[in-house]
């Protein structure tokens, strides 16, 4: 089973950061997951919410800042004091952090709809980096992923279920040729890893932050798990 660091090891490190990523790396993870929104001046920034008030206690919107407002924001010390000075990075600089070895899950936070020209500048750095094979796109904006796939007929794409049907995530998920159904813990089951099994695609669950859920999710054949903590393959 893949065990995916979900927005790093955010269970010890402030989530989406370069310290959250570097302890995930430590701790041995095979795969890191990460969230990403488009400044205004058209960087790719990774982060989680729409805002910066839970992490950096600012109520501005990111698609509203530059880049160099966004990372003068501390998005560390609300996590813990020893965080203090954490910003937010870039998406290419993620990928300098981490090691080819190591996937990185990208969720594409909104598309074009939210953030114009974002699809194509995700495949753009994921070929500048050179990076096609250990990079796994993922959305539950879904028009977002038709849109990657338009772009690319060979990036990898994972498709967060959300509130679509799994009647409506089977057939989307076969024209935009995904590799993995995304889901939630609640929403998994053995009728829906079965269905995406017959299909071909493999089943992704977050977020998964105990040896029982895992034991679980083991005994109904999913591939993967997304976790705050990396060491969750070590707990027994």
């Amino acid at each position: 089973m893949l065990v995916v660091a979900h927005r790093g090891a955010s269970g010890h490190a402030p989530e989406n950061t370069l310290a959250s990523f570097s302890r995930a790396l430590e701790m041995g993870a095979r795969a890191i997951e990460l969230d990403v929104h488009l400044t205004t001046d058209h960087e790719l920034v990774v982060a989680h919410d729409d805002d910066l008030r839970r992490c950096g206690r600012d109520r501005r919107r990111l698609k509203a800042l530059h880049w160099d407002e966004a990372a003068g924001v501390d998005v560390g010390a609300w996590f813990d004091k020893r965080f203090a000075g954490e910003r937010l990075p870039r998406l290419d600089e993620v990928y300098g952090l981490v090691p080819p070895s190591v996937e990185l899950h990208v969720e594409i936070k909104h598309g074009s709809r939210v953030y114009p020209g974002i699809e194509e500048r995700v495949v753009d750095l994921i070929h500048k980096r050179g990076a096609l094979s250990r990079t796994l796109v993922s959305s539950f904006d879904h028009e977002a992923l038709y849109m990657v796939r338009s772009l690319d007929e060979k990036v990898r794409l994972g498709y967060l279920l959300g509130l679509t049907t799994l009647k409506t995530a089977v057939r989307e998920m076969q024209e935009i040729s995904a590799e993995s159904l995304n889901c939630s813990m609640r929403q998994t089951n053995a009728r829906l890893v079965k269905a995406a099994h017959d299909r071909g695609f493999k089943v992704l669950v977050y977020t998964v932050n105990t040896p029982a859920d895992r034991d679980r999710l083991a005994r109904l054949g999913v591939d993967g798990v997304f976790t705050n903590y990396p060491e969750l393959d070590l707990w027994r």
